[in-house]
């Protein structure tokens, strides 16, 4: 199912925003805890958007076409048993003359989390339903997968299946797909003993 998942993803273009070349510096930072960033409201479509330098810097990635400002984490049981899934919220704003598809930022923002023998990219996630067979995020992923309208916010949800209790690393890249910024999130400090213990005895058998 993640192997799907990631293959449709891989198959969307990439909408965020045209070619511009970015050489700031990799920002790296770290969080153990939600990070509070205010929302912002809508904006005044700009039919240059495409022509923003992209950055990443305070937990906002600014895309061009789209910016991205995250605003809080958790760790949630995946669909698939034994698993867990790091879930960052953000607010995604449109700021160009056309439509947008936020999912595309996946094309540009990627995961990775270290096994005992290597740095391992993950595949994006699936939170387990609820009691009644709902999906508790249902909101937030039909913001990221919606066509946004032009200076329009929206809230929105990234989802990554993580594979032990190790941090991970966001990359966040530019559209000459290079690395402009990371921010890592020690998920131990969202795990139980007990869920740890279970995420890597998984991990491990798998």
């Amino acid at each position: 199912m993640k192997k799907s998942i990631a293959f449709l993803i891989a198959a969307c273009g990439i909408a965020l925003a045209g070619c511009s070349t970015n050489t700031n510096k990799t920002e790296s930072s770290s969080s153990s805890s939600s990070s509070s960033v205010s929302r912002s409201s809508s904006v005044k479509p700009d039919p240059n958007a495409s022509e923003r330098t992209w950055t990443y810097k305070n937990n906002i990635f600014d895309a061009g076409n789209e910016t991205y400002r995250f605003t809080k984490w958790d760790v949630m049981d995946s669909v698939d048993e034994g698993k867990k899934v790091l879930v960052l919220y953000c607010d995604v704003t449109n700021n160009s003359t056309k439509e947008m598809d936020p999912s595309n930022v996946y094309m540009v923002v990627h995961a990775y989390q270290k096994n005992a023998t290597s740095d391992v990219q993950l595949d994006p996630g699936m939170v387990k339903p609820d009691e009644n067979g709902n999906d508790p995020l249902q909101q937030y992923e039909d913001g990221l997968h919606n066509n946004l309208l032009p200076g329009k916010t929206v809230k929105a949800v990234m989802l990554f299946t993580i594979n032990n209790d190790k941090p991970v690393r966001l990359e966040f890249e530019n559209p000459n797909f290079e690395t402009i910024g990371t921010k890592t999130y020690k998920v131990s400090k969202k795990l139980s003993k007990a869920d740890r213990k279970k995420l890597n005895q998984s991990n491990s058998s798998s």
